[in-house]
Order: structure tokens, then C-alpha cells, then sequence
């Protein structure tokens, strides 16, 4: 594939200024001689830094998780003995991005011994998504919101199920919703449903808590209409059930049983969180309390459940540090890294043309309607981490920040626009940050040109 060799707009701006300043023919002349030698000085240290980058770059040979992973084992080594690995996305709606994230959850899956999954997705989406990876039941496709229904996450999804239906497969995959955005009455039915088969004496205590509360969880805006008395009650009833499932439950008598009892008690305690996350009026507050849970239920798979976790979300979620400190001025990867340090291995994506899927800025974004899809190209910033990657001669690759000498090591130090791309394109709201790559991602996989995902 051809690069994209264009010059930085800097050059075209600073001709234009001096050719209508005034200055005379000779004068131009001059200034624009010291001005080419400082442009080639500037394009020969973007070489170098290109070059040492693409000495140290581990190639990718395919983004098809039905090919083989020897191109993958430079993976293994920079993931080494971690329990959990952050896997982000610079869009939500990229094709090669979502097919090649599938690719390193499989070989994570089935070289490396993961088998928890978390998505960015909330937790009742999340218990139907288990129940289809473990028995088949239902449609995929409708326990999935926003931009997640895309063919190349069913893909992902229906090969997990027939991994789980694989004999030989002792340890299963579960799936986890991680997210918060809204519960909805499955969720209290999760709850309800168990106490009724083995705490029938508890029922109308539990159901009584739960009282006017599914109607309200559904919608984040209705929620935040509820007065500060209504939202202290909800809360004060959401703990209640937490403390009677853990004081009053019995140890369940079988594996089984007990395997149950664990996601219920989870459930009722992410109903509570929900309920505490709504409680602060300002927005940092909320979003902070919001990216604490989502670290949390990553790491309550771990801890309940066993084996090792994957954390699949955008690059904002998954970050050491903060990418947009406006929008989110706290990153579920962040609590994590704090609390888990070496343990927890973030790998960021990013990409540098094509286009992507999104929802259209024509229409007001509402998660209560149906809104319109659609694709746009990717914005384009020649001083940006994205285009220098995308200079790379390798189509797509590995790159561990953390490992890197000469050039390279220094320029993922510095700080320079980084794309990170929302559901909506917004005019004013910026798509490019501030931030060096070390600083957010311990591992990149770049692709340079990617295309929308497929969503019905």
C-alpha cells in the first residue's frame, strides 16, 4: 500500500506569510533557503524516528483469527505472567480494529489460559451474553447496545459459545458486562429469581426493596430527574438486599449452586452501585465512581471466579493515565493500574486513515430512540502519534512501549495528538489529545487504514 507522503502544513503556511508580507524577491529568497534547510532538517529527524520505530516493531501478518498465531508469539512475551490485559479501541466502530482484537482475545484465550471476559457493556447485557457463551440461548445481537452489535463482535461471541461447548475445554470463558450506563429488569429478576428458589423466606423483603426501581434504572437522564430523597432511598433499599444475601444466604450445597450464588450476590451489589454512582450532582463525581466499578467488576471475575481477565473497552476506559481530561477525567484503567501495577498490561490501538462508523452528527444522539448509522472519515493530523505510525512501512504491527531504545524510546515519551474517536463526530469537540503513548498504553497495535464495522 502506498504511504501518504505529505508535508507538514506548516511549510504552506509559513510560504504563504512571507510571500505577502512585503518582503522583496530577494529577501523571500534568502528566508525561504533557511527555511527549506530547517524543513529538510525537520523531515530528516522524522525519518530517523520512523526508521528506529520500524526496527523495533513486531510485524502482524493478518487480522483473521482463523489463521495461525505464529506472528502472535512476540505477544506472549509482552504480556508475560500479567492476570489481566486492558485491550482498547481507538473507535467504536472499526472493522480491522474489532476483527483484530478478536484474534488476541482467542490467543489469549487458548495460548495464554484467559477465561474471564469484560466488555464494555453493562451488566444485565453482560449476564445474557454468559447465558448465550454457555448454552446458546437467545440472540447475541439484542444483548448488545450502541455501536456493539457489529458482525465482526458476533463473530467473537459465537466462536466463545462453541468454545464453550468444546469438551475438551475444561475451564469455560465468562462473560462479563463491565459498564453502568443502565440495569435493566433482568437484572432485579437475577436477584429475585434466586431468592425465590432457595430464600422464599426473604422474597417479599427483597421484593419490597426492589420496589419502583427497574422502572427507573433504565435511562440514565430519568434517573438523574429522581429528587435527592428518591435516589438516597433507592440507594438505602439497593444495600439492604446486598446485606441480606450476605448475611442470611446459606452456603449453597453444590458447585453449582454456589457458582449461582456468586453472580447474584454481584448483581445485587452492582444494582447498589448504580444506585451510589447516581447520588453525586456533578458530573466528575458520578464519572469517577462510574470508572471505579467498571475497575471493580474487572477485578471481581479474578477474585470470585479464577483465571485470568480480559478488559475489552475504548482506549479512554482502558488507559493508564487520561487521554480526554475533559470528558473523562478518570479511566477505569487507571484505578487499575494504581491498584494492580505489572499486573495489569494495557494495550492500546491505533490507526491513522480510512473511515469508521458512528452515529450521525445530523441527528441529536438519544439512547431511548433509534439512532441513524453511519460513516465518516478518519480526521487526519499530520504532527499526531497516529501519523508518524502510519508512516511505518509495515501495514500493521505490535510496538511495547515499555521496551524500546534510541529514537523510539524517547519520541513515545513526548507528549503529541493522539486520536481517540467517540459514537459521534461533534462540531468544536476535539478528536485529537495531548498525551504520549507510554504515558497511556504499556503495548500498541497500529493499523494504518482500517474501514467501518458491519452493524444491521
Amino acid at each position: 500500500m502506498n504511504k501518504k507522503k505529505t508535508r507538514y502544513g506548516m511549510a504552506a503556511l509559513v510560504s504563504v506569510t512571507l510571500l505577502t508580507s512585503g518582503c522583496g524577491v530577494e529577501k523571500v529568497e534568502k528566508e525561504n533557503l533557511s527555511l527549506n534547510e530547517v524543513l529538510n532538517s525537520a523531515q530528516s529527524t522524522q525519518n530517523d524516528i520512523v526508521m528506529s520505530i520500524e526496527s523495533q516493531v513486531k510485524p502482524l501478518k493478518t487480522i483473521d483469527p482463523t489463521q495461525p498465531f505464529d506472528d502472535l508469539k512476540p505477544f506472549k512475551d509482552m504480556i508475560g505472567s500479567a492476570d489481566y490485559v486492558g485491550l482498547g479501541e481507538s473507535t467504536h466502530g472499526s472493522s480491522e480494529i474489532f476483527t483484530l482484537k478478536f484474534r488476541l482475545v482467542k490467543y489469549l484465550v487458548t495460548e495464554m489460559g484467559f477465561t474471564n471476559f469484560g466488555l464494555e457493556e453493562d451488566w444485565g447485557n453482560g449476564l445474557k451474553l454468559n447465558e448465550y457463551i454457555q448454552t446458546g440461548k437467545g440472540n447475541p445481537r439484542e444483548f448488545l447496545s450502541l455501536l456493539y452489535p457489529a458482525d465482526e463482535i458476533i463473530a467473537m461471541i459465537d466462536w466463545m459459545k462453541d468454545y464453550n461447548a468444546d469438551p475438551s475445554n475444561e475451564k469455560k470463558i465468562q462473560f462479563i458486562g463491565l459498564d453502568l450506563k443502565a440495569l435493566d429488569p433482568g437484572v432485579f429478576n437475577k436477584v429475585i429469581d434466586y431468592v425465590k428458589q432457595h430464600r422464599p423466606a426473604m422474597l417479599s423483603e427483597v421484593e419490597e426493596s426492589y420496589k419502583g426501581l427497574p422502572a427507573m434504572t433504565g435511562s440514565l437522564q430519568e434517573y438523574m430527574k429522581l429528587s435527592p430523597e428518591e435516589k438516597e432511598r433507592f440507594k438505602a433499599n439497593a444495600e439492604k438486599v446486598v446485606r441480606l444475601l450476605n448475611d442470611k444466604t446459606k452456603l449453597a450445597s453444590t458447585e453449582i449452586d454456589l457458582t449461582e450464588l456468586i453472580w447474584v450476590r454481584a448483581t445485587a451489589k452492582t444494582i447498589e452501585e448504580f444506585t451510589t454512582m447516581m447520588i453525586p450532582s456533578d458530573y466528575p463525581s458520578l464519572l469517577k465512581l462510574h470508572e471505579q466499578y467498571l475497575a471493580d467488576h474487572a477485578m471481581w471475575a479474578k477474585e470470585e471466579l479464577g483465571g485470568k481477565t480480559i478488559v475489552w473497552a475504548h482506549n479512554l476506559h482502558v488507559a493508564k493515565g487520561i487521554i480526554d481530561d475533559n470528558l473523562y477525567p478518570f479511566s477505569s484503567g487507571q484505578f487499575l493500574k494504581e491498584r494492580l501495577g505489572d499486573q495489569y498490561v494495557v494495550v492500546g490501538s491505533t490507526t491513522m486513515e480510512g473511515k469508521f462508523t458512528l452515529y450521525s452528527s445530523e441527528d441529536e444522539y438519544s439512547p431511548t430512540k433509534e439512532n441513524k448509522i453511519t460513516n465518516e472519515p478518519i480526521p487526519q493530523d499530520e504532527t499526531s502519534s497516529n501519523y508518524m505510525l502510519g508512516n511505518v512501512a509495515h501495514e500493521m504491527f505490535l510496538l511495547d512501549n515499555r521496551k524500546l531504545n534510541g529514537q523510539a524510546k524517547h519520541w513515545v515519551k513526548e507528549k503529541r495528538p493522539l486520536l481517540s474517536l467517540g459514537g459521534q463526530l461533534l462540531a468544536e469537540v476535539p478528536v485529537y489529545f495531548e498525551t504520549s503513548l507510554l504515558e497511556q498504553f504499556d503495548i500498541i497495535f497500529h493499523i494504518r487504514n482500517t474501514s467501518p464495522s458491519h452493524i444491521k
